[in-house]
């Protein structure tokens, strides 16, 4: 009989350890530009970007639900432009490094789409998985919320949103991080993704996780994902037309829960094959 082998998944700050080399460069062409973002949920921020990194930030309008979070800050930010007119800008909280901030700064419609994000303490991520589906709780104990938002002015039904999609169910896409990574998406559902390690360090591991996706323009997506396993959140904006990446990895740095890995990643999409589902009779 033949015993199973041990799995060996590994922690975010471990994998990411000369990972990838087909990642974009920051961009400096927001600096000197200030946005003040109106999101759905009431809050209202003003985004001052500032030349080599900086953001300045500050709640107008609207309170965070953390009593210790503060209203305004300065943070070191990264901003990536795959298609002209939308910046994908990331932070991690100087104050709180176990959160991070994702914007998707449209400025052809002046749409925002943010990933809100918290890792899970020590306590949630130990919580076993079984529990959780007892407890009716997502498998993931990561705390992930996508808030949208206009800029400028208050978002209005009439006005552009980026919504969710089904236009990804059914394709099966390699993505080549770098000459020594590559992995394989298949989306399954409109909730569901696998992954499948090729090349790299998690080489033969998969898993299937939760994810989201949001259409921003014609084959121009925000794909969002966290896992179950090893506490991890996934950023990427997927371009179709241009075959290319840009995001993010945020998780633990070796099992340390104080310390945080966001982490910059790029890849060159290649769609495999794709499966067309009948929408109307099977649900997605």
């Amino acid at each position: 009989m033949t015993e199973p082998k041990p799995t060996a998944f590994v922690q975010v700050g471990d994998f990411v350890k000369n990972f990838g080399g087909n990642e974009l460069e920051h961009s400096d062409d927001l600096a000197g530009r200030v946005f003040d973002i109106h999101f759905e949920n009431g809050w209202v921020v003003r985004h001052s970007f500032r030349a080599g990194g900086q953001l300045e930030w500050q709640m107008l309008q609207g309170a965070d639900p953390d009593p210790a979070a503060p209203e305004r800050d300065v943070e070191c930010y990264r901003a990536t432009c795959l298609r002209e007119g939308y910046y994908l800008v990331d932070f991690v909280k100087r104050s709180q490094p176990t959160r991070s901030v994702s914007l998707v700064l449209d400025l052809t419609q002046m749409a925002v789409t943010a990933v809100l994000t918290r890792m899970p303490t020590r306590e949630e991520t130990y919580k076993p998985l079984f529990q959780r589906v007892l407890d009716g709780e997502p498998l993931s104990p990561m705390r992930v919320a996508v808030v949208h938002g206009a800029i400028g002015r208050a978002p209005q039904a009439q006005l552009p949103r980026h919504a969710p999609t089904t236009e990804l169910v059914g394709k099966r896409v390699r993505y080549q991080y770098g000459p020594r990574d590559a992995y394989e998406h298949i989306y399954l559902s409109r909730e569901f993704y696998t992954w499948n390690c090729l090349q790299g360090p998690e080489a033969g591991l998969a898993d299937t996780d939760a994810c989201g996706y949001y259409k921003l323009a014609e084959k121009l997506y925000l794909f969002v994902w966290w896992e179950k396993v090893i506490p991890t959140l996934g950023v990427v904006m997927l371009d179709f037309a241009r075959n290319k990446t840009s995001g993010k990895i945020f998780g633990y740095r070796e099992g340390d829960f104080g310390a945080t890995c966001n982490t910059p990643v790029g890849a060159v999409l290649t769609v495999m094959n794709e499966t067309r589902y009948d929408l109307e009779t099977v649900q997605v």
